[in-house]
């Protein structure tokens, strides 16, 4: 359909009523909201010489309308919508379903998400708070003379590779090189997949790439690993603010240092 229009206003009814009127680009073809049957469009000369417009309404068939505006002129435009037909109602019905439920695929409910991984937050916390306060023998175990020459020197030489290419890993985000970075860090996380340190700065150079869901990834299970880690909770709230995902509660206990760290405090002071 061609009608020829006016700078000024566009008065738009359909038959029936109460259709959605959208303007239509015609570079992009995406289209805007304007209203619902009957309303009007404001001329602001951006509409140039032609313009479209789409009505749309449920069970009902789509119609597009091109308008030539004309300057000094007012036009009424009238169009009458066609029903659909039963077997275009039953192919607009399984598509719907099927757009619907890949939807329900692709796309997790963030409310849901943040609350299973906030239980699981606050587990891990638990568990870690009663080995801490029970297994007292553990910590006395880890600072035993028995044990004062250190570990053995097979695992120090893992543990020194594992820092020499976090160390590698921090001198190319300081440059910008962040897939360098990551490739370090890989390698670090290939010696030893309990690295805190290397999954915490394996989310630091995901978010500094912007690759917001890596950083995520990398920082939720640095808190795993150490669910009292306040610079993973902290960068990992700050993820989840950007990502538009309910932030994780913050209690006083995850403001207090776990019991190892306080005991390696203690007794650095005792030796003073």
């Amino acid at each position: 359909m061609f009608l020829n229009a006016c700078a000024g206003k566009y008065i738009v009814k359909s038959f029936p009523a109460d259709a959605k009127l959208y303007l239509k680009d015609i570079n992009t073809n995406e289209k805007k909201l304007i209203g619902n049957t009957p309303t009007q469009i404001e001329e602001d000369g951006k509409l140039g010489e032609v313009f479209f417009i789409v009505l749309e309404k449920d069970n009902y068939k789509p119609k597009e309308i091109m308008v030539k505006v004309n300057e000094g002129e007012s036009l009424s435009i009238s169009a009458k919508m066609d029903p659909l037909s039963p077997a275009d109602l039953d192919n607009q019905n399984l598509a719907k379903k099927k757009d619907d439920d890949q939807k329900n695929q692709g796309s997790p409910n963030k409310e849901k998400e943040p609350k299973d991984w906030q239980k699981e937050f606050e587990d891990l916390r638990l568990r870690v708070a009663l080995l801490e306060n029970t297994s007292s023998f553990t910590k006395e175990a880890l600072f035993s003379p028995r044990l004062s020459g250190g570990v053995s020197s097979q695992d120090r030489d893992r543990k020194e590779r594992v820092i020499a290419h976090v160390f590698d890993a921090q001198k190319s985000i300081r440059l910008g090189r962040f897939d360098e970075a990551l490739k370090s860090i890989d390698s670090a996380l290939q010696l030893d997949e309990y690295s805190t340190n290397a999954w915490l700065l394996k989310g630091s150079a995901s978010y500094l790439k912007k690759d917001y869901t890596g950083a995520r990834n990398a920082w939720e299970r640095t808190l795993k690993l150490d669910p009292y880690n306040k610079a993973a909770f902290r960068y990992l709230n700050s993820v989840y603010k950007l990502m538009n995902v309910q932030p994780l509660v913050e209690t006083a206990a995850d403001l207090r240092e776990p019991a190892s760290t306080l005991e390696i405090k203690k007794r650095q002071e005792a030796k003073k």
